[in-house]
């Protein structure tokens, strides 16, 4: 018979070995979709991080976003967020402004042509993005969020536990 120490032993090598191969899914998953985004995407010469760019900018501000704002919610640097937002302006996407209290903090403002592009795209984005959860069930979504919600919290915490 296993004592109690063997036994929890076990379970955490067990739980090492599933939340390994999480990690490993987890990066394929996001591998192949950021191909798939990319291919879905290439006729219109955006990348899947000028995509990313557009969808965080559009989505998780109040206001127009500081370029470091920006490389925050993105966990990217500065000099990224530039790059992207320079390819983005030239497009028509995306106004690089002077901030009008601050001269020094460069703002994002996106524009109405970004605004045309998205809905232009809406039907073609549904079927893209329903077609990378088919087979789940509307109760495994609901968890999945939920879990991924969590995962991103903690995603978060550790990033920028790093960063400082």
């Amino acid at each position: 018979m296993k004592d109690s120490h063997t036994i929890k032993a076990e379970f955490n090598a067990e739980r090492l070995d599933m939340e390994r191969y999480l990690l490993v899914v987890l990066f394929l998953v996001q591998q192949r979709w950021g191909y798939i985004i990319g291919r879905n995407l290439a006729d219109d010469q955006i990348t899947t991080k000028q995509w990313l760019m557009m969808i965080v900018m559009a989505n998780a501000f109040q206001n127009p976003p500081s370029m470091q704002e920006m490389a925050d919610a993105m966990s990217t640097t500065h000099q990224n967020v530039k790059q992207l937002a320079t390819r983005l302006e030239t497009r028509g996407f995306l106004k690089i402004e002077k901030d009008s209290e601050n001269k020094r903090i460069l703002r994002l403002k996106v524009t109405e042509e970004c605004f045309k592009y998205w809905d232009k795209r809406t039907s073609q984005d549904v079927k893209s993005i329903t077609s990378l959860f088919r087979g789940l069930e509307d109760d495994e979504i609901k968890k999945l969020f939920e879990i991924m919600g969590k995962l991103e919290k903690i995603s978060s915490e550790l990033y920028n536990e790093a960063k400082n």
